[in-house]
Order: structure tokens, then sequence, then C-alpha cells
């Protein structure tokens, strides 16, 4: 199985898993994405995704990886011990502004 196959059939369980809590949560989309259990989902599909490419022995994604740990563990958290994450939104700003200074700073970018 190639990489690509593997990537899109993890975006069609996604996209299930999008679809039946938001069906579960009576269509409201909004609730959907701001409900612990989908960021937990979420999280343990990224991690399933990369076990799936290890056993292939396809090359791991590291963002997905530490995406996918970093939505399980605070939304485990969220879930079994009703912790609250006011912090969540910020960390994952941080995370994005850390990925896209590396991409520009490990890259030969210009632009034209």
């Amino acid at each position: 199985m190639h990489n690509e196959t593997l990537t899109n059939a993890f975006w069609g369980l996604l996209l299930v898993w999008f679809g039946v809590n938001a069906a579960f949560l009576k269509g409201d989309l909004v609730v959907t994405v701001n409900d612990p259990f989908f960021g937990l989902g979420t999280g343990l599909l990224l991690l399933a995704l990369n076990l799936a490419r290890s056993l292939l022995r396809l090359r791991l994604s590291v963002l997905t990886i530490g995406l996918g740990a970093l939505l399980s563990i605070i939304y485990a958290l969220v879930v079994l011990l009703d912790f609250k994450a006011p912090f969540l939104p910020a960390l994952l700003v941080i995370a994005g502004l850390a990925l896209i200074i590396g991409a520009f700073r490990t890259r030969n970018f210009q632009a034209y």
C-alpha cells in the first residue's frame, strides 16, 4: 500500500468520524468541532495513521504524530478528568507558527 492511499483512507475515516459526531450532536457543527470526544477521536485517528504507516514500513509524519499526541493527551484529560484547557487555542497557534517558520527556514524559499 502506498502512503498516499493510506492517507486518503484516513481522511475518509476522519470525515466519517466528523459526520457521526455531527449527527449525534444534531448537526450543530460548532458544537461538534468543540466537542472533547471529537478532539480525542481526531487525535487517536492521527496516531493510528502513523501506527499503520509504521506497520507498513512507510514514512512517518512528525506533524501528525505531534498533533495526534497533543490532541489525545489534552482531550483525554478533558474527557476523563473534566480538565479545562483554556490554553489549547494559544498552544495550537504557537505550534502552527513554529511549523510555518520552520518550513521557510529549512527550504530554499525564493519569492518570485
